[in-house]
């Protein structure tokens, strides 16, 4: 396109050549900005691992242990450290034949009480189902005497008048002096 002369050898670009330049710069910023995104948030194909449901179903007995505090079968974290490699080893113990009973078992004598996602019914963990349960009764009970008491309370009996014959003589007398004196 051809540049324009306008005085003292300034040269004239139409506005149409600049915004043109503009744009297309506009476009390959915004389509980079738009690929670099892409690839941060869209998961690699190799990094995703594809579980059978009996795997997950199995793994919903445990908490992970990357102290996302979400059960195994629902860990969201992309590369995390415990999730994968656990849902690896119930996949490997059930292709080898244990049963669900047998890879929680095993688990628990491996990793300890902690990896289990419910308490169990005996022992101690007994009273993390019961003491719920037990308390929320106690709150009831509670609740209901200390209702009950405050509806059966009587209102007190309306003060009378203090009778001036029941103030001992000698107060009346220095309650006088003393009124006498103020004026």
């Amino acid at each position: 396109m051809p540049k324009f002369r306008m005085g003292l050898g300034a040269q004239y670009e139409p506005p149409a050549v600049i915004f043109q330049a503009q744009s297309a710069a506009w476009v390959r910023r915004r389509f980079s900005a738009l690929i670099l995104i892409l690839g941060i948030l869209l998961p690699s194909p190799a990094a995703a691992q594809i579980f059978s449901p009996e795997v997950k179903k199995v793994s919903e007995n445990f908490v992970c242990q990357c102290s996302c505090n979400h059960q195994l079968s629902g860990c969201g974290m992309l590369h995390c450290g415990s999730a994968n490699p656990l849902r690896s080893e119930i996949d490997q113990k059930l292709q080898a034949g244990m049963t669900e009973e047998q890879i929680v078992d095993d688990f628990v004598a491996k990793y300890g009480g902690v990896i289990l996602s419910a308490p169990t019914g005996e022992g101690f963990d007994l009273v993390a189902w019961t003491l719920p349960v037990v308390a929320l009764l106690a709150g009831v009970m509670v609740l209901y005497r200390v209702v009950t008491v405050w509806t059966r309370r009587r209102p007190l009996p309306a003060s009378t008048p203090a009778d001036p014959e029941a103030i001992p003589e000698a107060y009346r007398n220095r309650l006088e002096k003393e009124l006498k004196d103020f004026d």
